[in-house]
């Protein structure tokens, strides 16, 4: 589990086992993301290149078809060029044409031959010495004695064949033929050819005649026709030379005539290799087999590569420059007359004298504005990915901050131009004078609000030096951008809501107005009325940017999908209508979601991650439980508990739905994504361990019917470091409650039973949480809960109030399969104030918290239940009034009279 890198205050971390917004889907296509890319810099290009002058002459443009109103004239002296596609086109084809075709010759095809008839006869021999041995045991005597002692491999086989008859011989042959022979040659030989090389006793001899008689005829260079060859008597052809794969020359031949021999005139050359390699002694029918094996093995080993042929025809026509028409204008020569259509080409040409003035000017400087965009983004993307530990942006992340630097960049660029605009009509001062009133430091506050520190920084970076282009390469812009964006960036971490944006901006502005104080310093007049007007400027800028910020958060919030800080907080409020309810009809949930919080917030701040996130999404993560409340043990009465009537598949179907419910009560108030993971993935795929065992236990053992999957939790497991937080404090708040003598060692021990038993079961393979983190979460764990069950004295007023009762034996782990039976209270010896030799060792809960405690929370509920019934009518008399809700949470179960008064120990 790899140590994530995402920031604490970032808390967009998409859930693998969510499929994402319609938006994210788009964004990780390939060719979307090339896109994106494109346009982003061909934006920036696009504002940064409009705020230099490469302006041609103003000229009135006139349209194809029209009428010229008057004469147009040239305005200087110009050559029109215009390439002649027709002339063009038809020059290439012809220089194509004139391309010889090309050939390849394989000149190593002879040895390939030969290389196959030694294979075949080899084969042959070996395999007829075999069978000529096992033929001969039966007259070993009788061969032995006609084997000459002295002689070798080869004469001793022909002593051995000497003795069988040739039609024997012949019979092997043909037995052996498709397996020893045709597959070696990979030519069929004819019958008579065949039956003659058997005769031999395929030896050495014949072999070697077939070889020097097929090696001279194939090392002329054959072709299939002379068709081809003889079209290119005046060019020639190209000639490529090849031993196998492996080119070694390619030449440019012209006399093709006499260099090449058709397959139909092979015949002849082997005729006459066969007369100079065998003997006249030779008889005719080995001569025949001979010249018959000789013509079948020959074939072309010179073809015409048309790839080749392309290829080279190809580079000829690229090769071939256009054909341009040329046409001198001179200044005052009339291009259009009066009264004359304008065509195309009259278009053409006057856009080519407007435009040519400025093209090389326009085009340099567009060149180096997009080198110098990439270089920024590129280079400050790729430092800051392998050399800052917290920027890790996803692809939603770089479209934010793409899109947040555009539209600043934008915003810079438009108030430049109506600056420009004032400052012509106004005397307050030049443009660049105004140009401090731009809000430059909102888009890094907007970046750190929404993702961390190191994202806006990298952005900031970036965006001062593109300020400092849009405005006239301005150093001090630039500086100046740099300077109070930081500052912007370092006053909003701690900013608790909306309205403490504009306290960061005035932050902003103070900072600002030392930086203009610097810059008036370092020109040398301070003392000037210029002074106040850039000081008013720069400090409007800086409030400015809280204002902007504050307007626009909502709207990136809304449409990206992200939920900052200042979001969390607003969802933090206890009277949310979600809260509200929860602690009406489910007060035992509402209060172990409250305690599930404050330990999540606590091991959240332990190994970086966002505790603000982890708080949040604990209260919510229950809130399905407040559809059917009586069915948590923390809700119900003592000896009241409906999965006493229930089969125990139908318990743990209810169990389960609490996630489906919260996750739709959660859709319907339009909770976050990030808050919706926390009920989804709070359980993971954990078993519902009580209601499996109890229908194991009911199960016939002859036939099994229990499947564990329909008790276990859907999931997904838990996708980002926050969600498996929650995870093990839900699990380890409901587990202490039972824990009876609940002392450092023992709540020690309980926080690492349950970290184990989670991680054993595999519900945090899917988040980055390390054991390191694991180590840091059970340390927080025991140091809140180790708080929580703290020892205190026993007033020996509040001993008559709470009976003794017997001790817990056995600790539940689900706090949702419990039944809830008259459970004795920690610490039954308190009651007792008598002196003994030693003090009671008292086993302190949270049931010896002050009833005053009690009856404060027992009135909040009631307060809240009035609230929430004045707008209802009809409904007195259901199950879910406050005073039996309170009533519920007052009686001696395990999540009743317990879960409520915890809070109160804190």
């Amino acid at each position: 589990m790899p140590k994530s890198t995402q920031s604490s205050k970032s808390v967009f971390s998409p859930s693998s086992g969510t499929k994402g917004t319609r938006l994210e889907r788009l964004l990780r296509h390939p060719l979307v993301q090339f896109v994106a890319f494109g346009v982003f810099v061909a934006a920036l290009v696009a504002i940064v290149t409009a705020s230099f002058d490469v302006s041609g002459p103003s000229v009135q443009e006139k349209s194809i078809g029209e009428v010229a109103p008057s004469d147009i004239k040239a305005t200087r002296d110009f050559t029109y060029t215009e390439p002649d596609v027709a002339a063009t086109n038809a020059l290439r084809e012809r220089v194509a044409k004139s391309v010889p075709p090309v050939f390849d010759w394989q000149e190593g095809m002879a040895d390939q031959v030969r290389e196959r008839i030694d294979k075949a006869f080899a084969s042959m021999r070996t395999a007829l010495a075999e069978r000529a041995q096992v033929h001969l045991q039966a007259n070993r005597p009788q061969v032995y004695e006609r084997i000459d002692k002295e002689t070798s491999g080869t004469d001793a086989v022909s002593a051995w064949l000497e003795p069988m008859s040739q039609e024997r011989l012949i019979s092997w042959s043909h037995e052996l033929r498709a397996e020893k022979f045709d597959p070696y040659l990979d030519t069929e030989l004819s019958e008579a050819s065949f039956e003659t090389f058997a005769r031999e006793g395929f030896s050495e001899r014949t072999e070697n005649a077939l070889e020097n008689v097929v090696g001279r005829v194939l090392s002329n260079m054959i072709v299939p026709d002379m068709g081809l060859i003889d079209e290119q008597q005046d060019r020639g052809i190209y000639l490529r030379r090849l031993r196998g794969d492996k080119l070694l020359i390619e030449y440019h031949i012209t006399d093709v005539h006499e260099r090449f021999v058709p397959m139909a005139r092979t015949d002849n050359l082997v005729q006459r290799a066969v007369d100079q390699v065998l003997s006249p002694e030779r008889n005719r029918q080995f001569r025949r087999a001979i010249l018959s094996a000789a013509s079948a093995l020959v074939r072309p080993n010179t073809t015409y590569n048309e790839s080749k042929t392309v290829e080279k025809r190809d580079a000829a026509r690229e090769a071939v420059s256009d054909v341009v028409i040329r046409e001198e204008f001179r200044k005052g020569q009339i291009v259009v007359e009066k009264g004359h259509i304008i065509t195309e080409r009259h278009y053409r040409i006057i856009d080519k004298m407007l435009e040519e003035d400025t093209y090389i000017n326009r085009t340099q400087i567009i060149a180096g504005i997009t080198l110098l965009v990439l270089l920024l983004v590129v280079t400050f993307y790729v430092f800051g990915r392998k050399n800052v530990r917290h920027f890790r942006p996803t692809t939603k992340d770089i479209v934010f901050m793409a899109t947040s630097l555009v539209l600043m960049l934008s915003l810079t660029w438009l108030l430049s131009l109506l600056f420009h605009a004032v400052a012509e009509q106004s005397d307050w001062g030049p443009a660049s004078t105004w140009y401090f009133l731009v809000p430059v430091a909102a888009g890094g506050m907007l970046i750190r609000l929404v993702l961390n520190n190191e994202h806006a920084i990298v952005f900031t970076i970036v965006f001062a030096a593109l300020v400092g282009l849009v405005t006239g390469s301005s150093l001090y812009m630039m500086t100046y951008t740099l300077v109070g964006a930081l500052v912007g960036i370092g006053a909003v971490q701690q900013v608790k809501h909306r309205m403490a944006l504009m306290w960061s901006g005035l932050a902003v502005g103070a900072v600002n107005v030392a930086a203009v104080v610097a810059f008036i310093l370092l020109d040398g007049e301070l003392f000037q009325i210029e002074t106040l007007r850039t000081a008013f400027f720069a400090f409007a800028s800086g409030v400015t940017s809280g204002f902007f910020v504050l307007a626009v958060l909502p709207l990136f919030e809304t449409v990206f999908g992200y939920t900052t800080d200042i979001k969390l907080l607003e969802l933090a409020n206890l009277n949310h209508p979600l809260l509200r309810e929860l602690i009406i009809r489910a007060p035992g949930s509402y209060h172990h979601s409250m305690m599930v919080g404050s330990l999540s917030e606590a091991a959240a701040e332990s190994v970086g991650a966002n505790p603000l996130l982890c708080r949040v999404g604990s209260y919510y993560h229950d809130i399905g439980k407040a559809k059917n409340p009586q069915y948590f043990a923390e809700n119900q009465k003592v000896g009241e508990n409906p999965h006493d009537k229930l089969k125990p598949n139908m318990s743990a179907l209810i169990i389960k739905a609490h996630v489906k419910d919260g996750l739709e009560m959660a859709r319907q108030h339009r909770l976050p994504r990030e808050i919706q993971d926390f009920i989804a993935q709070h359980h993971g795929t954990s078993l519902i361990a009580f209601f499996y065992h109890k229908a194991k236990q009911m199960e016939d053992p002859d036939i099994p019917e229990v499947d564990e999957k329909d008790y276990r939790y859907p999931g997904p497991k838990p996708q980002s470091r926050e969600t498996a937080i929650c995870m093990l404090a839900d699990g380890i708040e409901a587990a202490s409650r039972a824990l009876p003598n609940p002392s450092p060692a023992r709540l020690k021990g309980l926080v690492q039973k349950m970290i184990n038993k989670a991680f054993t079961d595999g519900q945090l393979d899917e988040c980055d949480l390390t054991l390191k983190d694991l180590n840091s979460i059970a340390k927080a764990f025991t140091r809140i809960l180790t708080g929580i069950y703290h020892h205190r004295p026993e007033y020996p007023e509040q001993a008559p109030r709470r009976p003794a009762r017997p001790e817990p034996q056995e600790p539940a782990a689900e706090d949702t399969q419990r039944t809830p039976p008259a459970r004795g209270r920690r610490g039954s010896g308190a009651q007792k104030a008598a002196p003994a030799p030693e003090p009671p060792k008292a086993e302190t809960s949270l049931a010896d918290v002050s009833s005053d405690v009690w009856e404060i929370t027992k009135e909040k509920v009631e307060s809240m239940q009035k609230e929430t019934d004045a707008g209802r009518s009809g409904d007195s008399g259901k199950g879910e009034r406050a005073p039996k809700g309170a009533e519920s949470a007052s009686n001696d179960s395990d999540e009743g009279r317990e879960s409520l008064p915890r809070l109160g120990t804190n």
